[in-house]
């Protein structure tokens, strides 16, 4: 282990060691990321420059080009990022054969990262959060309408979507069925099947979302219903059941009324938020199905 960049700034010392450790190696471990030292609201950052706040949310610049000096050496370059909120870093992403985002681990984090880092572990985590590709990417922060904030109405692509994470094996979802409600004020069920197709055993985060196709204001392009995981061995499948209670499909009107319209709705159930960007990253395809309120 050799520390080769500083945190947010250029190294004051210009002789670079850590490229032929680099080439030698047949895996380099890059360790990037912010620290409470630059972020944070509770008097530990003490090295930031804004009071804890962050001026940017890509990564600082200083590490970005000690990662393409590690790039340009490595023959298989492993990436492990650090951070307490989302980090717009497309250049990392094209770099690294692999990325793994730990946030702030905690005093057990290096146990957690070598256990999955050398295949002792199958890596099960979810983002709460989207990560986008660049700070232009999000809307002025004077401007407090709802257009591109958060995955429920972010029009642009993300580098990585809500809810979206990788596994070593892989998820299949299918058989989706919708139970709409019997009668008025009811619930909708939903389930769908989770199979293993890999050759591992794996958790997968099954994820419910809702689509209000029909209503009278501006909704959500998706909204978070649910989420079960589950535990499955190399070809086994599992049903995942979610309910969708009335209040779950309210909208706020033009008075600010919480109210349940009729009309049309979509179901999603899947590994991410459902998008072509999900998929691109190599998500689960997720099943769908539609429902009418009456």
């Amino acid at each position: 282990y050799s520390q080769g960049a500083l945190l947010d700034e250029p190294n004051r010392n210009p002789i670079d060691w850590f490229s032929g450790e680099a080439a030698a190696a047949d895996v380099a471990i890059a360790c990037l990321g912010i620290s409470q030292l630059i972020e944070g609201e509770e008097g530990e950052s003490i090295a930031s420059r804004h009071k804890g706040d962050r001026e940017d949310i890509g990564l600082p610049a200083n590490q970005v080009e000690f990662l393409k000096k590690i790039r340009a050496n490595a023959k298989k370059l492993v990436v492990v990022m650090t951070g307490g909120s989302a980090i717009a870093c497309p250049e990392v992403y094209e770099m690294a054969d692999a990325l793994l985002f730990v946030w702030y681990p905690g005093e057990q984090g290096g146990n957690a990262v070598g256990d999955i880092l050398f295949g002792d572990a199958v890596p099960s985590g979810r983002l709460p959060v989207t990560f986008p590709r660049s700070v232009d990417d999000l809307p002025p922060y004077e401007d407090y309408a709802m257009a591109n904030r958060t995955y429920r109405y972010m029009e642009k692509e993300p580098l990585f979507p809500f809810g979206f994470g990788l596994s070593y094996t892989r998820f299949e979802y299918s058989d989706l069925t919708v139970n709409p409600p019997s009668g008025n004020g009811g619930s909708v069920t939903v389930e769908a099947t989770v199979t293993n197709t890999g050759n591992y055993r794996g958790e997968e985060v099954a994820q419910l979302y809702l689509t209000d196709e029909a209503a009278s204001v501006a909704v959500p392009k998706y909204a978070l219903k649910g989420f079960q995981r589950v535990n499955l061995w190399p070809g086994a499948s599992e049903r995942v059941r979610f309910t969708i209670a009335p209040d779950m499909m309210k909208i706020v009107n033009e008075q600010g009324e919480r109210v349940l319209e009729k009309g049309s709705f979509k179901v999603y159930v899947g590994g991410s938020v459902p998008s072509r960007r999900s998929l691109a990253l190599g998500a689960a395809e997720y099943a769908e199905g539609k429902f009418t309120l009456k």
